[in-house]
């Protein structure tokens, strides 16, 4: 992390912060009612305001009006908000806002106390539970969550590279092919640091051709840290080790790190996402003909009192620079910080999320 500008809070402005929430929440149902400002206009459609009043959670997805409605939409390819999306789940306006949760656990009980559904879920896998995987992906659809699945691989990168995993990756491509709706897909996210990133990037190269002709619905997606991209370290630069074949969507897990400890010094500075990330992400997944989003992100529980509207004015930045998708790490897992949901940042992250559209 690169530290910026400390900031500071007066107690009127903490004494005001219930209003600013409230006129924040107004700004961002009218910028998705315009939908996606930075998006071509030849590839964007006008989108209706998101739902304010929401429907009951779903208890049954079978038989349920809600469900029922969730597959007319589906049909037509249309989001909540009036967005309409690609096959492969690319929303042409607006931001999908979802998360992880604990170790892919079933988010339905949390998203009934909240009072909406996820627009997008990211879960884990290594690469013996992909019919557990894919379980899990149908299930998300059926509940109108676009699933974002992150595999680590059967085999070494080098190995898959050379071939070895083209069944694997061919036979997971055929089973989410019958799901029925779209699917993100990402493969061994992070890879910084993890192997020799050639061949990550070899691997990615042999991998998505191969899922993008045997799944229609299935975008394939590449997800780095963003730190080591926009830091300048030219190993992992976004043009050193981006794979030279079509990718959907450029993935990135950026967190708020104020109020981390290391070293034993707490880190005062917050990060600028728009100037330090997204303004770059917009650049490159634009020179790229690709989607970009947040696959990860979080804030810490200090971060969280001193920047109480946080969530909400990055989901904001997120679609201002065109990205599709702010999914918060919701768990406690691999964890050095905590990221996890709760108290007053949880409410947060459920305004924010009452707001944004589903499947």
């Amino acid at each position: 992390m690169r530290p910026g500008t400390v900031r500071t809070h007066s107690s009127l402005a903490s004494k005001a912060a219930g209003l600013v929430a409230v006129l924040v929440l107004l700004v961002v149902c009218a910028a998705m009612a315009l939908g996606n400002p930075l998006a071509d206009e030849e590839s964007s459609v006008g989108a209706a305001a998101p739902t304010t009043s929401l429907p009951e959670p779903i208890t049954d997805a079978n038989d349920t009006s809600q469900s029922r409605s969730a597959e007319e939409r589906r049909a037509k390819r249309v989001l909540t908000n009036g967005c309409a999306y690609t096959e492969r789940g690319i929303p042409r306006c607006g931001v999908l806002a979802g998360a992880a949760y604990g170790g892919n656990a079933d988010p339905l009980a949390w998203e009934r106390s909240m009072g909406h559904r996820l627009g997008v879920r990211r879960t884990y896998w290594t690469g013996e539970k992909v019919p557990d995987a894919v379980a899990v992906a149908k299930d998300d659809l059926a509940r109108q969550r676009l699933p974002w699945l992150s595999f680590k691989l059967p085999h070494s990168w080098e190995e898959m590279a050379a071939g070895r995993g083209d069944t694997w990756a061919r036979d997971l491509a055929r089973q989410l092919s019958l799901l029925g709706g779209p699917v993100w897909v990402a493969f061994h996210h992070e890879p910084e640091g993890d192997g020799d990133i050639r061949a990550w990037t070899a691997m990615q190269e042999r991998l998505a051709p191969i899922i993008r002709e045997t799944a229609p619905n299935v975008a394939y997606s590449v997800i780095l840290t963003g730190w080591h991209q926009v830091q300048g370290q030219q190993d992992f630069s976004l043009n050193s080790i981006w794979p030279d074949t079509r990718i959907d969507i450029a993935g990135f897990d950026v967190y708020n790190k104020t109020g981390m400890m290391r070293n034993g010094a707490r880190i005062d500075g917050f990060t600028d996402f728009e100037r330090e990330y997204f303004a770059e992400f917009r650049r490159f997944a634009k020179e790229k003909d690709m989607a970009w989003g947040l696959a990860e992100t979080g804030q810490t529980h200090h971060s969280a009192l001193v920047e109480p509207n946080w969530a909400l004015r990055t989901y904001l930045s997120v679609l201002r620079y065109g990205g599709i998708a702010f999914t918060y790490f919701n768990s406690k897992l691999n964890s050095t910080d905590p990221w996890h949901l709760t108290g007053a940042k949880a409410e947060e992250f459920a305004r924010v999320l009452r707001t944004t559209p589903t499947l």
